[in-house]
């Protein structure tokens, strides 16, 4: 990802251009989608922990691509470690904070494959630069040295054009479906606050925490 690709504001600079950001009341998963604010053409840059199969918990950087109350979306190569660690235990955690770090919400729940439909959609949102890394983007290219993947980019652009419209059969999405969802804030005149909810058979409980 380069610098020109990276998303812009997480609805950190929503706030500060007058849109208000809800509290999160009695319904987290609205309040999810409203804070996660995603633009697919500027997508908010989130934190995905896994857990490999020795216990070792493994965190990486990825984009959120969608959020519905269902859970926010998020596409990846088949062939990634995130891949094979959620096959082994789908439950995993995602974490976004804020552009000006003022918000941060994390969700835990099991994560499971979207439909090849969303995949597709999801993928033609893509800027030129990530549908093209999509193609490239594999073990072997990485093992390359700079020149021999610059040139793996090059015939790429040259096979598939600038922007490809279709993903490679590698490309894939994951929904994760929260089981919990905890949103802190921070406040310049008050201490900063978090507000954790728990998925049980009843509904949702409710805490307070101190930031």
């Amino acid at each position: 990802m380069t610098a020109a690709e990276l998303p812009g504001a997480w609805a950190g600079e929503a706030a500060t251009a007058g849109v208000t950001v809800p509290e999160p009341g009695d319904d987290p998963l609205a309040a999810m989608v409203a804070w996660l604010a995603v633009d697919p053409h500027d997508p908010p840059l989130g934190v995905l922990a896994t857990v490999d199969p020795d216990g070792t918990p493994r965190c990486r950087h990825l984009l959120i691509s969608g959020a519905t109350p269902d859970g926010p979306t998020f596409h990846t190569d088949s062939r990634s470690q995130k891949v094979a660690d959620l096959a082994a235990n789908p439950r995993a955690t995602l974490g976004v904070l804020s552009a000006d770090r003022t918000r941060q919400l994390t969700m835990t729940g099991p994560a499971a494959p979207t439909d090849r439909e969303e995949q597709l959609l999801t993928y033609r949102d893509r800027t030129p630069y990530l549908k093209l890394l999509a193609w490239t983007n594999n073990p072997a290219t990485a093992a390359l040295p700079p020149a021999g993947r610059r040139e793996v980019w090059a015939e790429t652009v040259s096979r598939h054009g600038p922007t490809p419209q279709d993903p490679p059969d590698t490309w894939t999405g994951y929904r994760l479906r929260p089981e919990a969802v905890t949103f802190w804030r921070g406040e310049p005149d008050a201490p900063s606050h978090r507000r954790r909810f728990h998925l049980r058979p009843g509904g949702w409980l409710a805490e307070d925490l101190p930031g």
